[in-house]
């Protein structure tokens, strides 16, 4: 199967983007950009969202245009970069590129080696890493993934029906085996298989809930409800084990797709047992304040990497709300060894055009709140 690559660029470096997708096909991979797979009615937002999170690469194409530009070339950057978190450490999964000498945003330069096309050699470069994406991707499907007592595959189900309008699903979940640890794997294994088809049936368009005036017919296609789900292993040792899923939906006449997280974290005991937030402090009075001040602090100094500039007046009370003193505001997180990290959804804490956001929250800073020998010491890595 070829890499998928989802090309990111902005409108006004359209023929360089045109050139680097010939050259990307050329190289064996199947890149996707706006201009070559869009077809007449379909839903435009919607159809990126689902390409971006189908791919298995992103390639970002960096100008002194697309790096200062709002909107959705920065907000398909942003969601790159948050996504990493959730790919194995030496996988190959965003591609910054260079189209002309620009300042590459900190939150990028940051994270990732980027690739100055002018120079003598950089096409050879890119090649060798998509080379290596495609060989770390082959492996991971067909071996799986370690994790803590666990090795994890990839799942799919997939069910679409053309209809007026119909739907597009494709859900992905992960399948457990284990030899120290089979009745785990296999309750884990039933959880996400369950969640998946349960999905899969809710997310199903009504064939009597249908309107062809509305939804007519355009060059063979029909407009579509969508549902993509993907998942990433967070952290696992032989006492826990955290993940999250990544989901976006389309629904028919809305004005544009969405996404936001689900997260499940569990205790790896006699029996699994799932965790939620309040479980893991005493003063959760106490723990509710100090992460929401954590979070909003984090959230101004992370928008200053990716803007440049402090949170307006606005920004500011975005933050304040969605990042507030309520345990719901904080109801997507990850355990990792050392630290919560929690996940905001678009519109949760800033307008849609930015994507994604999240804050790291260390045990440290939670240590008067944390209850003693409480869940957080399963997230231990023993040596």
């Amino acid at each position: 199967m070829a890499l998928k690559v989802f090309v990111s660029y902005a409108k006004e470096d359209r023929d360089h983007a045109l050139k680097y997708y010939d050259l990307l096909a050329q190289a064996g991979a199947a890149p996707w950009m706006d201009t070559k797979h869009l077809l007449p009615g379909q839903n435009w937002e919607a159809e990126i969202e689902k390409a971006f999170s189908d791919a298995n690469v992103v390639v970002l194409l960096l100008s002194s245009k697309s790096v200062n530009k709002r909107g959705f070339v920065q907000r398909e950057a942003n969601d790159a970069i948050e996504r990493l978190r959730y790919k194995q450490p030496t996988d190959i999964y965003v591609i910054p590129l260079l189209l002309e000498p620009c300042e590459v945003p900190s939150h990028i330069a940051g994270r990732l080696q980027y690739v100055d096309l002018s120079t003598a050699g950089a096409w050879n470069q890119v090649r060798a890493s998509l080379k290596l994406a495609a060989e770390q991707q082959s492996i991971e499907l067909a071996q799986g993934l370690n994790a803590g007592p666990f090795r994890v595959f990839t799942e799919k189900l997939e069910d679409s029906w053309k209809g007026a309008p119909g739907h597009d699903i494709k859900l992905e979940y992960p399948r457990f085996e284990s030899a120290s640890r089979p009745d785990l794997a296999q309750e884990l294994t039933m959880f996400f298989s369950g969640r998946a088809a349960r999905t899969q049936i809710e997310s199903r368009q009504a064939p009597w809930d249908q309107s062809p005036d509305m939804y007519p017919e355009i060059d063979g296609f029909r407009a579509m409800n969508g549902r993509w789900d993907g998942f990433g292993i967070v952290h696992t040792t032989d006492r826990l084990l955290s993940l999250t899923y990544d989901i976006g939906w389309y629904g028919a006449g809305a004005a544009h797709p969405n996404s936001y997280f689900e997260t499940y974290t569990f205790a790896l005991l006699e029996r699994l047992h799932m965790l939620k937030l309040r479980d893991f402090f005493g003063d959760q009075t106490a723990a509710l304040k100090r992460i929401s001040e954590l979070c909003i602090a984090q959230l101004c100094r992370d928008y200053w990497g990716r803007m440049g500039e402090k949170p307006d007046e606005r920004q500011l009370k975005w933050f304040t709300d969605g990042a507030g003193e309520d345990f719901d505001n904080f109801s997507a997180f990850t355990v990792s060894a050392d630290r919560f990290t929690f996940l905001f959804a678009p519109y949760q804490v800033s307008a849609y055009a930015f994507g994604r956001w999240s804050a790291d929250v260390s045990f440290y800073d939670l240590l008067d709140t944390l209850k003693p020998n409480g869940p957080h010491v399963l997230a231990a890595v023993h040596q």
